[in-house]
């Protein structure tokens, strides 16, 4: 197909789109057309984590080698793997099941739903114990944790409590005039919509919250995101290259209690 010099399809924002797709094309499956899908880094601790930070990406065949202490965590397309060292390690082996994280997780990160986790009672030697519930979805914001927090859907933006076996209420400051919201949850419920009215989501906006359940005030800070993640990979590289900590966390641990596969022991 020939294009002329002065069709706008050259210039502008269409261009760089797609060199980018053809880009991942390539990278996807190389020049002979053989697949060759990535893993990544998720989280790393050890001596040997800054050869292996968050968000870096490893071709199948790629070997992982590690000293006494280090433990390593890699998003794959099954699910998780959790590398203890020492020991070296072949990501082609121990893929998982065929079972597809990106499928098992598709609701816990692209829901835009009421739907929720309720608290539930477990009973064991005669003792009753309540279980609080973890978040259900990666763009709740839980009103007890603080630090960066990734927003996809300023619009759309939730607050999570995670006890609501009762009433409860939350104050949100705005530290720079001291001004402050409440937002109230009925008995039972766990979600409550963001006052964007009153309190803006934008990029850079920085919110204290004091729930009256919890026992002491977190400050969050909003990162909006340009664009919503489309799937498990692109979730977690946002969330990494934004410094948002606390839903990785959230997302790993999800990935761990989805993921079939015990920990690799070095």
């Amino acid at each position: 197909m020939h294009l002329d010099k002065n069709d706008p399809a050259r210039s502008g924002k269409t261009l760089p789109r797609l060199a980018k797709a053809a880009l991942g094309t390539l990278l996807l499956f190389g020049a002979g057309g053989i697949a060759m899908a990535q893993n990544m880094v998720v989280r790393s601790t050890g001596p040997s984590a800054s050869s292996y930070p968050a968000g870096k990406k490893m071709a199948n065949d790629a070997k992982i080698s590690l000293k006494a202490q280090d433990q390593v965590t890699i998003l794959t397309k099954s699910g998780t793997r959790v590398l203890k060292g020492p020991g070296t390690y072949s990501l082609a082996q121990g893929g998982g099941s065929a079972t597809s994280a990106s499928r098992r997780l598709s609701s816990f990160i692209t829901n835009r739903g009421s739907s929720r986790a309720r608290t539930g009672a477990v009973r064991s030697a005669g003792a009753t114990t309540v279980e609080t519930p973890s978040n259900p979805n990666l763009w709740y914001l839980d009103v007890s944790k603080g630090g960066k927090f990734c927003v996809a859907d300023p619009d759309g933006l939730v607050v999570w409590r995670p006890d609501y076996t009762g009433s409860a209420t939350a104050s949100i400051v705005q530290p720079s005039n001291g001004n402050v919201t409440e937002i109230a949850w009925g008995k039972g419920s766990a979600l409550k919509a963001w006052p964007k009215e009153v309190l803006p989501v934008t990029d850079g906006a920085t919110y204290r919250l004091l729930g009256s359940n919890a026992p002491q005030s977190v400050d969050v800070n909003f990162v909006v995101l340009q664009n919503q993640p489309t799937d498990l990979d692109d979730a977690a590289s946002m969330l990494i290259e934004n410094g948002c900590t606390g839903q990785l966390d959230l997302l790993v641990e999800k990935l761990d209690l989805n993921s079939e596969d015990p920990a690799d022991q070095g």
